[in-house]
């Protein structure tokens, strides 16, 4: 056998506020939006906006709560060091503090709610190109990382830019995610999932010469396909952030 430490893509829910009625009901709305993402989808609590507060929330309830909205609870992480046996109990992993505890890098997140829920995506993924499988990178700008993949992404398939853009010279197929810190350039069709600024980058774009994707998400902030009323299905595309918003507008030649 093997047993190996590797970060799969997780969703973080960043509890703020004690009301658990409100904030189940903010995340069921969420879930519902777009169920083919969230359920059964592993979650990661967070308790950093709550501080010392946490220790009044009822974490077992929590969790009984998420397994009955379809989400797989996983662990909690940046809550009071003295709660961990009384968590551990209630059936939940303590998770080491996350980086945007640490640091000043912001984390990516969806749109928060007036009754405090974010939920955060942490796109890290289990199966990602090795070095072997990527063209050799032309020399960047200091400063600017960019991984460039030569041929198709198949269906099942993540691939994942840490700190950099990614570019696709070829095409991706439904069922693949592709995903970058930093702005996604794919010069065939765009199926599957793309997820451009996944660690918070507000100003990350995605581009692509045939927008076909089953999702498209900047920052956090998701779009299904299917529910948008664009008109450049199946056309070149660029896509932003405007405020909580993703825009799609026409990729100029």
């Amino acid at each position: 056998m093997k047993l190996k430490g590797e970060m799969s893509m997780l969703n973080v829910l960043h509890v703020q506020e004690l009301d658990l009625e409100k904030l189940c009901a903010e995340l069921e709305q969420k879930r519902d939006e777009a169920p083919q993402f969230f359920m059964k989808s592993p979650i990661i609590v967070d308790c950093s906006d709550l501080g010392d507060a946490a220790e009044q929330l009822d974490f077992s309830l929590l969790r009984q709560k998420l397994l009955e909205l379809g989400f797989i609870p996983v662990g909690i992480r940046n809550n009071p060091v003295e709660m961990n046996a009384r968590l551990v109990d209630a059936g939940w992993a303590i998770m080491r503090e996350s980086r945007a505890s640490t640091a000043t890098s912001t984390a990516a997140s969806t749109e928060t709610s007036e009754s405090g829920v974010a939920a955060e995506t942490n796109q890290q993924p289990q199966d990602t190109v090795s070095e072997e499988q990527v063209a050799p990178q032309a020399a960047a700008p200091v400063g600017i990382k960019s991984l460039t993949i030569d041929r198709p992404v198949r269906s099942g398939q993540q691939v994942y830019a840490a700190d950099a853009d990614m570019t696709v010279l070829a095409q991706t197929s439904a069922g693949s995610e592709i995903m970058a810190d930093g702005s996604i350039h794919v010069y065939g069709p765009l199926r599957g999932r793309v997820l451009a600024g996944a660690r918070g980058n507000e100003q990350a774009r995605i581009f692509c010469s045939s927008l076909q994707a089953e999702l498209i998400a900047i920052a956090g902030r998701y779009q299904l396909l299917d529910e948008s009323d664009t008109e450049l299905k199946g056309k070149p595309a660029m896509i932003r952030l405007d405020g909580e918003k993703l825009i799609i507008e026409p990729l100029a030649h």
